[in-house]
């Protein structure tokens, strides 16, 4: 090492080094959409179909509070989560509260059972498949389940990692303060 620190730095030694910071800089760069569904962010739109093969895109909710969830059936916390999630849209009487509980499962039965499982779903929940994980990808969620809470204008205002049980008051207190506006 001392000898390295000791070599003359050459031209060719400096246009090398510019060109990996470039590539770096490039890559950090390209890998942004990940972080896309940031705070404050417009939230990424995507088109899903539903379990009854309808499409649903995510602009059609403009002009409500939409709750976007992330789960999975192998998920142990998206066990807990999902229906608190089926409680927590029967408790709102506001009709301008959307809930999208977006599947990841690659295979669309693995979801089937899980809801099957859970008993009466809510007509007001809102289950999309995403089974080639598109649009999970575009919001970068890194963990299940991962929720964003979305404004009447289409930007993210809160983002949930897992499940806790607090979870559902915080949910309420942020969506109504939403609605507020």
């Amino acid at each position: 090492m001392y000898i390295f620190l000791k070599k003359e730095v050459t031209p060719d030694m400096k246009k090398h080094s510019i060109k990996i910071l470039v590539v770096l800089f490039l890559a950090a760069f390209i890998a942004t959409p990940a972080l896309a569904a940031r705070i404050n962010d417009v939230a990424p739109e995507f088109t899903l179909q539903n379990l009854e093969g309808k499409t649903v895109r995510l602009g059609e909710f403009k002009g409500k509070v939409v709750f976007l969830d992330f789960w999975a059936s192998w998920c142990s916390p998206c066990k807990q989560e999902l229906p608190e999630l089926n409680r927590f849209i029967n408790g709102v009487k506001d009709r301008d509260v959307v809930v999208l509980a977006v599947n990841i499962d690659k295979r669309r039965p693995r979801a089937e059972e899980f809801l099957i499982g859970m008993g009466n779903i809510s007509k007001r929940l809102i289950v999309l498949l995403d089974m080639d994980a598109k649009a999970v990808a575009s919001y970068g969620a890194a963990a299940m389940p991962t929720s964003y809470i979305i404004d009447r204008q289409g930007i993210v205002r809160h983002v949930h990692f897992g499940y806790n049980e607090s979870d559902p008051a915080k949910w309420s207190e942020e969506i109504d303060a939403l609605l507020k506006k």
